[in-house]
């Protein structure tokens, strides 16, 4: 967020967010690392909890709820399943999934495939601080927990003790997700 004052994000703003957070989670969830009980689809994913390490289920989990909770309110309703750039992983992997919305970097604006453009919600004041507020402090842990948790102790421990290698890819859309 631009300025020092935690504000409601523009349309612009929330698709980068929502963007820049989709970007992460294809680096956490499609990591060959993490293990599925059966194969994952754009709608249904069960991790297989025994063969996945912990440290990365629990930073997926994380981030995860950080853009279902925080991020994708203040995108249009069903965006995630329509636009591939903010799209969940497995829909995003899949190379029959059917787009029906595009982001149009010339306008600022989310398109429908007819190109009429799709109104973004605008939460009330206080709240969208609050859900800003919290993917400010839910930033700050994650870029902690995935950059620091082989130097750091406190970070290590969040990821269940032992240190964990996320990734030059994570590394850098975690950098980009929560900018310093």
């Amino acid at each position: 967020m631009p300025g020092d004052r935690i504000k409601h994000p523009s349309p612009a703003e929330a698709f980068e967010l929502a963007a820049n957070h989709a970007a992460l989670l294809r680096g956490l969830f499609l990591d060959p690392r993490y293990k599925y009980a059966q194969d994952p689809t754009p709608t249904f994913i069960k991790p297989n909890l025994d063969e996945t390490p912990p440290g990365l289920y629990f930073v997926s989990d994380f981030i995860q709820n950080t853009y279902v909770e925080y991020v994708v309110p203040f995108l249009p309703a069903g965006a995630t399943r329509k636009c591939k750039a903010i799209a969940n992983p497995w829909a995003w992997n899949d190379p029959n999934y059917q787009w029906e919305w595009e982001w149009d970097e010339q306008t600022s604006t989310l398109k429908d495939k007819d190109g009429n453009a799709i109104e973004f919600p605008k939460l009330p004041e206080r709240e969208a601080v609050k859900k800003m507020g919290d993917v400010i402090t839910r930033g700050f842990m994650a870029r902690k927990i995935i950059l620091d948790n082989r130097t750091d102790l406190k970070a290590r421990l969040m990821v269940g003790g032992q240190p964990f290698d996320f990734g030059k890819e994570v590394e850098e859309a975690v950098k980009k997700t929560y900018p310093e």
